[in-house]
């Protein structure tokens, strides 16, 4: 075959891998980092707390899935969450074909199943590789299985706190952000009036791309140059995945960056560095857990062997 014919091969096959290089890159090693002193963090508030985990970049149907769950389950047997945020990229490679489609069972049903995970419901929002089926597909889910909530692609519910007031969750669907879609002035709007129109006590907002990190996917300008005027001054935190780490980063407007990329443990990590902001950041796996009273938020970062990495308290 001559070289003029190589090329559109060649072209073909480097397409292929950078699409899934979310799901073969790996970090220069496997280590879980040095567990910080308990005497080191913050204590916490008595009262009860609305508690939420949050998983991204996690549906690889592996080995590395099947061990953060389990260390999930351990880590917070005693005291489950209320329900579950995913940050997208919740199926490798290539998302959904339907409601129907075999992933379903092998990548969710049977990875997250026993007394803890059983009467937990996932609030998910999508990832770029899960635009890469049928995004509708998670969607139509919802109407099957009383644990997969989401009623569109972009969508707001509350969460009630145990002391009274409630907590406003905002899912969106950055994918049409970062790639620059029409649909994403639609949804721009819709958030804006959502987020100025606030009553809760706390304002959390989730989506797949970041706005600040130190992984190997950069912070997209696209997505931070619509996301930014958004979060400030309404939201005190920003969840996302994309890159397969866990991190806390301060942002110029104030607003808290979570990475929670860590769901696929050691099936498909990232490098991560510290970068300006930088409170933590660490790969080879884990989770975040958000603890939310009236007067206090805890953002917790956990490895994938349930060690407690950080925790960041944030009061009124």
């Amino acid at each position: 075959m001559t070289r003029r014919g190589l090329l559109p091969i060649l072209t073909t096959m480097v397409l292929a891998l950078l699409s899934a290089g979310c799901h073969f890159r790996r970090p220069p090693n496997d280590h879980i980092p040095p567990r910080p002193s308990p005497a080191n963090f913050p204590s916490l508030p008595s009262a009860p707390s609305l508690q939420v985990l949050v998983l991204g970049d996690w549906g690889t149907g592996a080995e590395g899935q099947r061990e953060v769950a389990e260390a999930i389950a351990e880590a917070h047997g005693g005291s489950p969450p209320d329900f579950v945020l995913t940050v997208g990229d919740n199926f490798y490679p290539a998302g959904v074909t339907g409601p129907g489609d075999p992933i379903w069972r092998s990548h969710f049903e049977t990875m997250y199943v026993g007394p803890f995970w059983d009467g937990l419901v996932f609030y998910p929002t999508l990832g770029n590789h899960d635009y890469q089926g049928r995004p509708e597909g998670q969607i139509h889910y919802s109407e099957i299985s009383p644990r997969w909530e989401m009623p569109e692609p972009y969508h707001a519910f509350e969460g009630p706190l145990p002391g009274g007031g409630s907590v406003l969750f905002v899912a969106l669907d950055t994918e049409p952000i970062a790639t620059g879609s029409r649909e994403s002035q639609l949804q721009w709007e819709w958030a804006d009036s959502v987020l100025e129109n606030s009553s809760g006590d706390w304002t959390v907002v989730y989506g797949h791309h970041p706005v600040a990190t130190g992984g190997w996917h950069k912070a997209d300008k696209t997505v931070k140059e619509a996301l930014l005027p958004l979060l400030q001054d309404r939201a005190t935190l920003y969840l996302s995945g994309h890159n397969h780490s866990t991190e806390l980063l301060e942002t110029e407007v104030g607003t808290l960056q979570g990475v929670c990329g860590g769901g696929g443990g050691l099936d498909n990590p990232y490098r991560v560095k510290p970068v300006p902001g930088t409170l933590a950041a660490f790969t080879n796996g884990g989770w975040c857990y958000l603890r939310v009273w009236p007067e206090a938020l805890v953002v917790d970062l956990y490895d994938r062997g349930g060690g407690l990495q950080l925790r960041h308290l944030i009061r009124r």
